[in-house]
């Protein structure tokens, strides 16, 4: 399959075995409290990460001083400033990081957040580009973890593959089914927008897959128009169009079809929705809307894979 650059490629296929691990990392065994880390960079042959020990000579203590220290090691583009809030690190770049483009941009990206993700007191790093946050076509990419990102780049070179598990109604919209997928993607996107937009897109856009005993959740002309994930928590902003009330479907089939498709991503574990950036207290019949949800497995009635 030929992939273009800046345009994503979503190709779903049911698959019939059971499990699939793409490899990351792994942990290390450094000490970082000794100032001991792993280094992250671009391979060699650009189609993944490679990384190196190193030693910073920064109190272990000193956070701040620990950050400046390693974002020295990336001087692709100038770091204007970066600050710290519960958590999570903000980064500041020039206008020219929009200079990098395609593959480079991921890897390069990963290799920060994986590196800066390894001090005590960061789970998230957030990039903004002069005063904005970064976008990637258009779409904000938001905070990221270390698990945001694989180690290397699939067979095409611009996609990887990875098995999903996404939850649609059953015909009596009244329950959910499981239908578990290989997703190919351009990593330009971050995994969790794809899975909303194949939700969006409803299961007879996944090829191969028998659809004669699941149906759509998201109401029809709803648009996802952000999506990030911080402290474990997907923060989902759809249109106000996601507020139609569909007969077919009940509403808590609706809202976990979401929740639970998100919350099988290694750093999900709640999901907090708004509409188009206000909280609402109800949808439809569901009360206290404007709460995170966490996984319900009890409203699925059985498996779809194939």
């Amino acid at each position: 399959m030929e992939v273009s650059m800046g345009k994503r490629c979503i190709l779903l296929f049911v698959f019939l075995l059971a499990g699939c691990v793409l490899g990351g990392c792994g942990k290390d065994s450094y000490d970082h409290k000794k100032g001991e880390f792993r280094l992250y960079r671009i391979a060699d042959d650009g189609m993944g990460l490679k990384s190196t020990k190193y030693q910073t000579m920064v109190d272990s203590d000193d956070t701040v001083g620990v950050v400046s220290d390693l974002l020295t090691n990336y001087d692709t583009v100038d770091v204007r400033e970066f600050e710290i809030k519960e958590r999570q690190l903000f980064v500041y770049f020039s206008s020219a990081y929009y200079s990098i483009g395609g593959i480079d941009e991921v890897l390069w990206r990963a290799a920060i957040v994986k590196t800066l993700c390894q001090v005590d007191g960061i789970e998230y790093v957030e990039f903004f580009v002069e005063q904005d946050s970064l976008e990637i076509d258009g779409e904000p990419v938001g905070a990221m973890s270390e698990l945001s990102f694989l180690d290397s780049i699939g067979g095409d070179g611009y996609t990887q593959d990875k098995y999903v598990t996404l939850f649609f109604a059953d015909l009596s919209g009244a329950g959910m089914k499981e239908v578990t997928a290989r997703l190919t993607y351009d990593m330009t996107v971050p995994l969790a927008t794809l899975l909303i937009e194949q939700l969006l897109a409803g299961p007879e856009k996944i090829e191969g897959v028998n659809t004669s005993d699941v149906r759509k959740t998201i109401p029809d002309g709803t648009v996802l128009n952000s999506l990030s994930i911080r402290d474990n928590i997907c923060y989902v902003d759809f249109s106000k169009e996601f507020l139609n009330v569909q007969a077919q479907v009940k509403s808590e089939i609706v809202i976990y079809s979401i929740v639970n498709t998100l919350c099988e991503l290694p750093d999900v574990n709640r999901v907090q929705f708004t509409i188009d950036g206000e909280q609402k207290q109800d949808y439809s019949d569901t009360k206290n809307f404007d709460a995170p949800f966490e996984r319900n497995l009890d409203l699925v009635s059985g498996g779809s894979k194939g």
